[in-house]
């Protein structure tokens, strides 16, 4: 996304553009495919409009209208004779509100959820009241007595969707981000989808744009007041300037090791995790009982050492009613059956810690660095969630130093009617 939109914005403040994409499809959708005429995205993309405003933002501005959806969540309880779900949410029809549904989760667990839940609130207040701010959510956890069962039960297994790194990995992320993105999602924020999903973001995105897929980068050179490019065909390019957008574990890959010595020391620095995703059919991933199927089915012991979480396409994506159930569940921990797999995919996670904001300063401080021709961005190169909106806000870096305008920052999603769904 970060390369995407970065090549969008200067294309269109009149820079001639060239996108090297390394996969054989075009940058956040190659891995989107086809099922029974329908759409997966993978992974499956959602938005609230206040922590992805940039991205949603810059889709409206490229005529791309989005509709609601609303995210029911189903927890059960694995690795026991019998799977049990304990807990189905639905939303107020007033306020969007999160409740629970379910008559044993009200009377299992229901005060303790609602405790929890008061617990949280309460706690975000006081921390965005407090002058330190600066923690791990570790730190926050540690520091506030919230109830077990709704915390990892329940909040956990949320952030666990949108980080996904490992639980252990997100204790040591700064607090802040998460809880602004806890506060908004407790609030009653909706989420809204694209029409058309990813694909049709990318299609307006690199509208125009000379793009080589298939086209895996080999050498990254300076030669003068010109950038080597060269592919792995063998086939050579020169730019006036370059703008990395991709990993910064793969750098050493294709950077000038000597020229770029002071950059790579600098951007190895930042951690990456990787888990595969895995799209299927096999219906073990949700709940035993259809009824209380919902989009997010998170499943976990109850030491919640364990847990994975999938999310239910058909009732999120459009084009993917009336079809089969279909799946991506996300570092199963179940088996699922080989045959009602229809792809895996890796993917690859920036991990947030407390070097990230000092390592993101020093970035953007080589960036502005007179005649520089080499530039870095990606979802990992700025503050917040490492998600489509900080891949945007990259962008919105470079664009900067370009002196490129930005005529999409501040406009309102078009929000459309959602269009009948399976749930």
């Amino acid at each position: 996304m970060a390369g995407l939109a970065t090549a969008r914005i200067l294309k269109d403040a009149g820079h001639n553009i060239t996108i090297f994409e390394a996969l054989p499809g075009r940058g956040m959708d190659s891995h989107s495919i086809e099922f029974e005429g329908g759409l997966i995205d993978a992974p499956l993309r959602v938005m609230n409009q206040h922590l992805w405003k940039n991205t949603l933002s810059l889709a409206t501005h490229l005529g791309i209208k989005t509709f609601p959806v609303r995210t029911f969540m189903a927890c059960s309880w694995l690795f026991e004779d019998k799977t049990e779900t304990w807990l189905t949410t639905s939303r107020t029809r007033i306020g969007n509100f999160p409740i629970i549904n379910n008559r044993k989760g009200i009377k299992q667990y229901g005060w303790r959820l609602v405790k929890g839940m008061l617990q949280l609130k309460t706690a975000i207040s006081q921390f965005f009241k407090s002058k330190n701010q600066d923690i791990t959510l570790a730190d926050f956890i540690n520091h506030n007595d919230i109830e077990e069962v709704f915390w990892h039960g329940a909040v956990m297994p949320v952030l666990y969707t949108i980080c996904t790194c490992d639980p252990k990995t997100i204790g040591e992320w700064p607090a802040k981000p998460l809880l602004i993105f806890l506060k908004q999602l407790t609030d009653g924020d909706a989420l809204l989808r694209l029409h058309g999903g990813t694909p049709a973001f990318v299609d307006k995105l690199i509208e125009g744009i000379d793009i080589h897929s298939g086209s895996e980068i080999t050498k990254v050179e300076e030669q003068g007041s010109a950038v080597l490019v060269e592919n792995a065909q063998g086939e050579q390019f020169q730019f006036d300037r370059v703008v990395v957008a991709t990993p910064t574990n793969k750098l050493e890959n294709f950077l000038n090791k000597q020229q770029f010595a002071d950059d790579i020391a600098l951007l190895q620095k930042f951690k990456f995790e990787q888990g595969e995703l895995v799209m299927h059919t096999d219906a073990s991933v949700m709940p035993p009982n259809r009824k209380d199927w919902a989009v997010l089915s998170y499943m976990m012991d109850r030491k919640f050492t364990k847990q994975q979480f999938t999310v239910w396409l058909n009732s999120i994506e459009p084009s993917l009613v009336g079809k089969s159930p279909v799946f991506q569940t996300w570092r199963p921990v179940t088996s699922i059956d080989p045959k009602k797999v229809i792809s895996t995919v890796t993917l690859t996670r920036a991990v947030v810690d407390s070097q990230t904001v000092a390592l993101n300063i020093e970035l953007q401080a080589r960036h502005k660095v007179a005649n520089r021709k080499v530039f870095y961005c990606g979802s990992w190169s700025c503050d917040g969630l490492p998600i489509l909106e900080s891949a945007v806000t990259s962008a919105m870096h470079i664009a900067e130093i370009f002196g490129a305008p930005l005529p999409f920052v501040g406009l309102k999603p078009k929000v459309e009617v959602a269009p009948q769904l399976g749930y």
